[in-house]
């Protein structure tokens, strides 16, 4: 009988030393994971997401952020990485944007392959586009590339030209604007390009630069990059949209 005491007492002390080092070990892993400067080391959270009525700029979550219209009732709600939600209602024209700005210094072949990659919930009552949306300097242009719309397929012109591209063709138009606001002021004289996907979808990629590169080849030549965003748009309308994924890239060519 004694013996048998000592066997077990022996093996109980054998697994409490055992579980011990296996605690010591983790808490030690644990350690080393969250030390500062590991590459190994667990992602900060998400920013809080913030909600937005009326018109502002900013960056959220790694991303710049606009929210511009003339007036009506606007929300917008700011989430993680360059997801976000918005509605209007009763507006003039509203635009609600997440994006990448830049100091007008290069030219899009200089900032490298820009593509974006999307997933929204779209649902415009009226007219509205779903785009990549984006301005340039010298020449000042204004750009769109739309993949969706609402009762209205813009922008009213005569097509310069077609792209294939992203699993769709897309029409290319050129249209000027006289004495309207912009980057630059509120009464400047700049043109705006256009792809129009033929199909409306609202997922996907939007190879941006194949886009830029059509327009340059038929003579529409762009400035140096001020901003590329994806960007939900209402003119004289009402609806809502759920970015619920949306990242830009921008890398070599």
């Amino acid at each position: 009988m004694l013996n048998r005491k000592r066997i077990l007492t022996t093996l109980v002390a054998l697994v409490m030393t055992s579980s011990l080092t296996m605690i010591g070990n983790t808490a030690s892993a644990t350690t080393t994971l969250n030390a500062p400067g590991n590459t190994f080391a667990a992602p900060a959270l998400s920013s809080t997401p913030k909600i937005l009525n009326s018109n502002a700029t900013g960056i959220h979550d790694g991303y710049n952020y606009e929210l511009w219209k003339d007036y009506g009732n606007t929300s917008m709600t700011l989430k993680a990485g360059g997801s976000f939600s918005c509605r209007w209602s009763n507006i003039g024209n509203a635009l609600f944007r997440k994006g990448k700005k830049f100091n007008e210094t290069q030219t899009y072949k200089q900032l490298g392959n820009i593509s974006v990659n999307f997933n929204c919930d779209y649902q415009p009552s009226g007219n509205s586009y779903l785009c990549v949306y984006g301005w340039t300097s010298s020449p000042l242009v204004e750009y769109y590339i739309v993949d969706s719309w609402g009762t209205w397929r813009p922008p009213g012109a005569s097509p310069k030209g077609t792209i294939n591209v992203d699993g769709g063709t897309y029409d290319i138009y050129e249209t000027l604007r006289v004495n309207q606001p912009s980057i630059k002021g509120n009464s400047t004289t700049f043109k705006q390009y256009w792809s129009v996907r033929r199909t409306k979808r609202t997922s996907g990629t939007i190879s941006v630069s194949k886009h830029f590169d059509a327009w340059e080849s038929k003579g529409m030549k762009l400035g140096k990059m001020y901003e590329t965003a994806f960007n939900i748009e209402g003119y004289q309308s009402s609806g809502s949209a759920d970015v619920r994924n949306m990242s830009i890239n921008i890398g070599g060519r």
